[in-house]
């Protein structure tokens, strides 16, 4: 199972695009490369963005790491059409999810689970 993001291309470290909104910033994340691909390509970045395959580890710290620069929400599967035009798109919220993944790890540590 990968997640997969819009990401610069040529770059050491994995760079992703913030988007700026409403109710605070987002990112992207895509549960197929073909959808992630079809953002960047509506969206004109083929150029210097490319899609980045995180696998479950390298997503959560990644998670992590959008969480500690302050971004709020992540959009799932989004259409750049749809977004463009102020479409209601599908997002989760990055801290209810990571709390959830900690409670969730607590209590797989329980002996009594």
């Amino acid at each position: 199972m990968s997640f997969y993001v819009i990401a610069d291309k040529d770059v050491p470290q994995l760079e992703t695009i913030v988007f700026a909104g409403e109710a605070g910033d987002a990112v992207a994340v895509f549960t197929d490369p073909n959808r992630a691909q079809q953002y960047i390509d509506d969206a004109g970045w083929s150029e210097k963005q490319t899609v980045a395959t995180l696998d479950p580890i390298a997503f959560m710290e990644w998670l992590i790491s959008c969480h500690r620069n302050g971004v709020r929400t992540m959009m799932t599967d989004p259409k750049r059409t749809e977004h463009e035009r102020g479409q209601r798109v599908d997002t989760l919220d990055i801290q209810s999810h990571l709390l959830h993944a900690g409670e969730h790890l607590h209590l797989a540590a329980n002996p009594d689970f």
